[in-house]
């Protein structure tokens, strides 16, 4: 009995313990997320602000880490950045294809980068657009998530995410995210 009571409360510290381990400022982020999100709906009509959400816990920890494949001899078009983990040559096809983003086209790729970097929104609203699209040529959700990293099916990627997208739920039932 004693340890089928341990393994329960185990069980329900694990589930939600990583929601009670977010910063004030990575739910910052998240929010800031989320309200872009839900401003770029897909073909459908269809927003994403949950899953963005749990992209942006999977690529960054919301604002922890937002510098990712950026080594000496390696080209800064192929390195990912700010909360969202874009490339800048995913900043530069997106501007080619949204109108609204069209000023971005005539940035040099260091400026990309340092939007990237220090702007949440603008590293939302690309990551958002990006996604959007996925899901509109794709129509498969998993293939969709998938292809946000690289590839048409990141089975890993897709489960992290996934379990990143519990935790935002439960993030929005506790009101800690709009």
């Amino acid at each position: 009995m004693k340890l089928l009571l341990l393994l329960s409360l185990f069980l329900s510290l694990s589930l939600f313990g990583a929601s009670k381990d977010i910063s004030n400022e990575q739910l910052k982020v998240l929010n800031t997320v989320r309200e872009i999100a839900k401003t770029i709906p897909d073909a459908k009509g269809n927003t994403y602000e949950d899953t963005m959400s749990a992209i942006c816990l999977t690529e960054s920890s919301a604002d922890k880490n937002l510098v990712s494949n950026l080594h000496k001899n390696f080209p800064v078009t192929k390195a990912s950045f700010g909360v969202m983990q874009v490339q800048v040559q995913t900043v530069r096809h997106i501007a080619t294809q949204v109108k609204d983003l069209k000023w971005v086209l005539s940035l040099s790729n260091a400026e990309i980068a340092k939007h990237l970097l220090s702007d949440t929104e603008f590293s939302a609203r690309i990551a958002t657009y990006y996604f959007v699209m996925l899901k509109n040529s794709r129509e498969d959700y998993m293939r969709s998530v998938s292809g946000y990293n690289g590839g048409m099916v990141n089975l890993p990627y897709y489960k992290r995410v996934m379990h990143n997208l519990e935790d935002i739920k439960e993030l929005t039932k506790e009101k800690k995210l709009s």
